[in-house]
């Protein structure tokens, strides 16, 4: 009877740290997912006065006056290392590359746009397509798997607002 009883014991103590060592695994998985890096932009207006000029401003940026650069954020929690961020027009063209060192969580990069980013924003808004040529490709490397990762995202761009004016349309890349 005691054998029984201790047997029952054992089995019951295989099991618990089975449920252990599945408990750890997760934590160790969702603290791996928290240092990956995510980038993402904020919110961009690009505004077309009665001139035909179009002029960028960046919402969360506190400069009121026209603006030629992107913010790049990295809203992961990991740090990005040895990015390069090139601005693609028609999915071969590189008209604008630039490498960033390292860009740690919650910080931004103020990424400069040429004359080329704008011309082509204005042909698509006068065209009235939503997707522009421009994509952006981002390569980098981060701290945990220390492999290259690449992202691609792609301009689109949405109708904002209309005034007697001028008229507001949102940049977004997905």
């Amino acid at each position: 009877m005691i054998n029984i009883i201790s047997a029952i014991g054992s089995i019951g103590t295989f099991i618990m740290a089975l449920f252990y060592l599945v408990s750890v695994s997760v934590q160790l998985y969702q603290m791996k997912i928290g240092f990956i890096p995510a980038f993402g932009f904020n919110q961009i207006l690009l505004t077309k006065d009665k001139n035909k000029e179009l002029s960028l401003k960046n919402i969360a940026s506190k400069n009121s006056e026209h603006q030629d650069f992107l913010e790049l954020y990295n809203l992961g929690g990991g740090a990005a290392k040895a990015i390069t961020i090139e601005i693609i027009i028609n999915q071969e063209e590189i008209i604008q590359k630039k490498y960033v060192n390292m860009l740690p969580s919650q910080e931004g990069y103020l990424l400069p746009i040429n004359k080329k980013v704008f011309q082509e924003l204005s042909n698509t808004i006068e065209n009235n397509g939503y997707d522009s040529n421009i994509d952006i490709r981002l390569t980098y490397k981060h701290n945990l798997s220390r492999k290259q990762q690449q992202i691609y995202l792609r301009g689109h761009i949405d109708n904002f607002n209309s005034y007697n004016d001028k008229e507001i349309y949102e940049l977004q890349f997905m």
